[in-house]
């Protein structure tokens, strides 16, 4: 009989917003997988780690982070047989994700290699705007605002032009492109209106006001969060 695949948002950070939903299953599962950097650290598993039992087992994936998608597609496509091998052996498997599980997620990826031929349940959590918001003590939405989330990587004209028509704006993935957008921002007379929070609701969390940054490079979590009123 196959087991079961369940893909687990561990929230944004703080191990205390994990769900009990979450908990339960990761302290329940016989696999434990995550997605890894070069290194073999993962947040995600840090995350869950007061969850873990002992006898569970540890199967970490490197995926690494590129423009160029080649080399990403061929992790998950080895990480997805891995995985396939213990769902036939009857392995319930607890595949964790930072954050939300499809809200950018690498699980996304796992899902859709494996989700047509397994059993798959979806555990949704905080995704990290929420947290966001909830750190700079800024409601994200109120009565009929509208809010854009876009990466930081898309072009500049269509930057501009999804910054210029929003209330408010979440932009992620900023690191590398983050003097692009300080531009943009400034040229928009937003910067005012502007927050960066870096690693939210971790150990690390930094929040700066737009206006008292510079133009250097970000930590590849980090996030500009824009609020007009």
């Amino acid at each position: 009989m196959a087991g079961k695949l369940y893909g687990i948002g561990v929230g944004p950070g703080d191990p205390e917003l994990l769900t009990l939903k979450a908990a339960r299953l990761i302290a329940e599962a016989d696999i434990i997988a995550y997605p890894m950097n070069k290194k073999g650290e993962s947040i995600a598993l840090q995350i869950a780690s007061s969850h873990i039992i002992e006898s569970s087992e540890t199967f970490g994936f490197y995926v690494p982070i590129s423009s160029d998608r080649t080399a990403a597609n061929l992790a998950y496509d080895e990480a997805a047989v891995r995985l396939g091998q213990y769902l036939k052996a009857g392995k319930k498997i607890a595949c964790l994700c930072e954050g939300d599980a499809f809200f950018y997620g690498s699980f996304a990826y796992i899902f859709e290699r494996l989700a047509d031929e397994y059993n798959t349940e979806v555990i949704p959590s905080m995704p990290a705007f929420v947290a966001a918001s909830a750190a700079l003590k800024i409601p994200m939405l109120m009565l009929n605002e509208d809010l854009q989330i876009i990466p930081a990587i898309l072009d500049e004209a269509i930057l501009i032009d999804k910054i210029r028509t929003s209330n408010n704006v979440a932009i992620y993935k900023v690191g590398r492109h983050f003097s692009k957008i300080r531009q943009i921002l400034a040229g928009l007379n937003l910067l005012e209106k502007s927050n960066l929070v870096e690693y939210v609701s971790q150990s690390q969390q930094k929040v700066t006001a737009m206006t008292a940054t510079n133009e250097d490079d970000k930590p590849y979590f980090s996030m500009i969060v824009i609020n007009r009123r």
